[in-house]
């Protein structure tokens, strides 16, 4: 379950929505407007501030061009599905976290039958250290 805040605005769940759309007589334009998804960089710069962490720190963490991670942290580039998994590790976030992240990207989700996705959820689940996990995700890793 994703609970979150964006500059204090509750995120309303899918199946919420769902429920709500299930069990009304007519349909609701309001319903949808009022509960779109957040943009990927405002639940990314959230997650970096609940870190504690300041945008450039999270750049050079990551070691890409600066202008590049400015972009994707202000919206106007989309990362790669690869540095969305790297920023997403050294947020320290879960599964889900990490696939609804991918859903707002427009990236496919985590697939434990590919490779590198197996040793990204197996790096979660075992807790693995953001430079380890990096080190062990991508080393000899056919991306």
């Amino acid at each position: 379950m994703i609970k979150s805040l964006i500059k204090g605005k509750t995120l309303v769940q899918t199946k919420d929505i769902e429920e709500e759309l299930d069990n009304s007589a007519d349909f609701s334009e309001n319903l949808i407007e009022n509960n779109a998804p957040p943009k990927l960089c405002e639940l990314l710069n959230n997650y970096i501030e609940e870190k504690k962490m300041t945008k450039a720190e999270v750049i050079r963490m990551l070691n890409i061009d600066r202008n590049y991670g400015y972009w994707i942290l202000n919206g106007s580039r989309n990362p790669t599905r690869n540095c969305l998994i790297q920023l997403s590790l050294l947020l320290e976030l879960n599964v889900e976290q990490i696939n609804y992240l991918m859903r707002l990207a427009g990236k496919s989700p985590l697939y434990v039958r590919n490779a590198v996705d197996a040793r990204v959820f197996y790096a979660i689940k075992h807790h693995m250290d953001y430079f380890d996990a990096i080190d062990f995700i991508w080393s000899g890793a056919v991306t």
